[in-house]
């Protein structure tokens, strides 16, 4: 079952619409969608939101608010773990939602499509454009909450035909990734490699060492090109070492990460920056680096 969600400003807790597609035995069998009316305290639409995805406050006028929507999501997944793209964004809205709503958790199991396919293709970027086009899915309507559900289901779908398996439980074992959970008594552990722990991972110069190792950014090596809508670069910077992160200045062989700022939505075919391309020739020889648009970095620096 995969799940996507789209928020009405920087805080997890503010959904404002949701798609779902249901995969049974291999094959897509249903999908639905929805707007959300976003927690009451946490309903302000940001204007880079808005820009990203399109939806605003009037279009959520009227829309179910979100303890109605849980429970529609989960008699839809009926039992069924969940797939996201990012999946540590999706469901941080879930429990970030119920907690501004004093709503219990739900029980779920979960993986990431992303994730995944780290370990099943070489690409410059992971967002869901880049791991459609891998796929060989044709998508264009990018932050619909419900053409980005399918198409994280095509992506974990085409990822199972890569390892010739139908089995997700032994897609994850051959790649060494864990289950994500979340429990009613507000346990939560993200889907990552296995191993994925704060002792396994080397503490960064100027980061934070009490940053949560589980977040999306913990460890890496950030570089930034462009100029950021959402804040300025040494607020970014700020903000990265915050989450346990280095920022540094320039491309180089220690970056793990290169956010193109220039680009809210960066997809395959995209002109790329003279740092993208040094980015491009470093993945070539086989250093682990990948490129964010800023969306994709806001989603994992909130994360």
């Amino acid at each position: 079952m995969a799940i996507d969600f789209e928020t009405a400003n920087e805080h997890r807790g503010s959904p404002c619409a949701v798609g779902m597609t249901k995969v049974i035995e291999g094959r897509i069998v249903d999908n639905w969608d929805t707007l959300i009316q976003p927690p009451s305290s946490l309903a302000n639409f940001n204007p880079f939101n808005v820009a990203v995805h399109g939806i605003t406050s009037a279009d959520v006028a009227t829309a179910p608010g979100w303890a109605e929507v849980l429970a529609d999501v989960i008699a839809f997944a009926d039992g069924l773990p969940l797939v996201a793209h990012n999946a540590g964004f999706d469901m941080s809205v879930i429990r970030a939602a119920c907690n501004a709503e004093s709503l219990t958790w739900p029980e779920l199991r979960y993986t990431c499509s992303q994730v995944v396919a780290r370990r099943t293709w070489t690409l410059l970027s992971y967002s869901l454009p880049y791991c459609a086009d891998a796929a060989g899915i044709a998508f264009a309507d990018h932050h619909d909450a419900g053409a980005d559900a399918a198409a994280a289901a095509e992506v974990m779908l085409a990822a199972l035909r890569a390892a010739e398996t139908e089995s997700l439980d032994r897609l994850l074992d051959a790649h060494q990734i864990r289950w994500g959970w979340m429990t009613p008594t507000r346990e939560w552990l993200g889907s990552h490699y296995r191993g994925h722990s704060r002792s396994s991972r080397t503490p960064l110069p100027g980061a934070n060492p009490d940053a949560d190792p589980e977040g999306a950014l913990y460890g890496a090596v950030v570089c930034l090109t462009g100029k950021l809508t959402s804040m300025t670069r040494d607020e970014a910077f700020v903000k990265i070492a915050e989450v346990g992160g280095q920022p540094i200045e320039n491309v180089t062989k220690k970056t793990t990460i290169l956010v193109s700022a220039s680009q809210t939505q960066l997809k395959p075919g995209d002109t790329l920056s003279g740092k993208t391309k040094k980015a491009q020739a470093l993945l070539e020889a086989g250093q682990n680096i990948e490129v964010l648009d800023e969306d994709e970095f806001l989603r994992r620096l909130y994360n």
